[in-house]
């Protein structure tokens, strides 16, 4: 079976909306990693509390230089397989954070753990095939 090839326009009219909005999703909840207190943290049942302060800190480091490569990208068309790179690193962030709600019973919801991780997903694939069609 061949592979689904969307037309370039088409890809492009999804990647931009779904590009954007995991850059704002992850722009913010990476801010707050880093800046906000514990407190502000576990009020909004961040994942990274589970965690040390400093990998939490790390870690909100790591959304914000994620979310810088996969806005570089989506501008940038050379850039598409560092997007699709970014993506994949989100998609691990977000299956140690659902795993990590899991267990801790913190009351964070599964589905929206789940949907991010779609919606991810389908950004690592669009980048991908840009990445392929550039080639």
């Amino acid at each position: 079976m061949a592979a689904l090839r969307l037309p370039p326009l088409v890809r492009l009219a999804l990647l931009v909306p779904l590009t954007l909005l995991l850059a704002a999703f992850h722009g913010f909840v990476g801010w707050h990693k880093v800046f906000s207190s514990r407190e502000e943290l576990m009020r909004h049942t961040a994942w990274t509390v589970h965690l040390p302060e400093w990998l939490g800190r790390i870690i909100g480091i790591t959304e914000l230089a994620l979310t810088l490569l996969l806005l570089l990208a989506l501008v940038r068309p050379r850039y598409s397989r560092l997007g699709m790179l970014a993506a994949c690193g989100f998609i691990a962030l977000e299956l140690v954070s659902t795993v990590t709600h899991q267990i801790a019973q913190d009351g964070a919801s599964l589905s929206q753990n789940l949907l991010s991780i779609f919606i991810t997903a389908v950004v690592a694939w669009l980048f991908a095939q840009r990445a392929a069609a550039a080639r």
